[in-house]
């Protein structure tokens, strides 16, 4: 495997290296992107059939702590799920297509995805979407895993509970969607290196989700935005253009 590159070595600069480490990364890409996509199917499979054992039992009292046991699991398994969905964009383009697609559907999607992981954490989630379609164009399963980088980003930040606000609106000719959160913040000397690849401010993190939301919405033509709020937090915001 090649070593990783910092951009302001001189090593970095070498058209070779770099043309040999691109050919790494396609053969690597590649499997990563079976792997990931070989994941999802099982995963899927055991969500669905979890659901339809823990509803044969939600009827049955007398077997409580059979049903306290099936919840943990799903808890679990879901979490499982919205890790492997993080990790898509970063395996490749796989089946997903370019097209129009409602931005306020697709937030409405996710808010349903983290909700079972926000009620675990004694989060509260707010959503401030208005009404009406906000349409754009792109990659809607890669906008929809940029969205989850970043509200997992948050709920990361907020282990013993806290505020997840989700907001929606459209300015000008751009969508914009905001994600604030309660949490710690991110350290006033960390700048815009938080969406750089394998930088990461927690203990245990790849640094991976933040990057990932970053391409993905500047694939777009849109920009990502980050700024700490003066009661403590911070604030996320994804502008992306409007569909024509």
């Amino acid at each position: 495997m090649s070593e990783p590159l910092d951009s302001r070595t001189p090593a970095a600069r070498d058209p070779d290296r770099l043309l040999r480490q691109a050919a790494q990364t396609g053969v690597l890409a590649g499997l990563y992107h079976g792997v990931v996509h070989d994941l999802k199917s099982p995963l899927n499979t055991l969500v669905v059939n979890l659901e339809l054992l823990k509803a044969s039992i939600s009827e049955q009292p007398e077997v409580a702590r059979q049903h306290r046991y099936v919840r943990v699991l799903h808890e679990e398994l879901m979490r499982l799920n919205q890790a492997v969905d993080r990790l898509l964009p970063a395996a490749g383009p796989g089946n997903d297509q370019p097209g129009r697609f409602d931005l306020r559907d697709l937030l409405d999607e996710v808010v349903s995805l983290v909700s079972t992981t926000a009620r675990h954490q004694s989060v509260r989630v707010t959503v401030d979407a208005g009404t009406g379609p906000v349409p754009i164009e792109g990659y809607r399963d890669r906008v929809r895993q940029a969205l989850l980088c970043v509200i997992t980003n948050s709920l990361e930040a907020m282990p013993k509970g806290g505020s997840l606000t989700l907001g929606l609106a459209v300015q000008g000719d751009r969508a914009a969607l905001s994600v604030t959160d309660t949490g710690a913040g991110v350290p006033e000397d960390a700048g815009d290196r938080i969406f750089d690849l394998y930088y990461s401010t927690k203990e245990q993190h790849d640094g991976l989700g933040l990057y990932v939301a970053r391409s993905v919405v500047e694939s777009t033509k849109g920009s990502i935005e980050h700024a700490r709020e003066s009661a403590g937090g911070s604030r996320f915001t994804l502008v992306m253009p409007l569909a024509a």
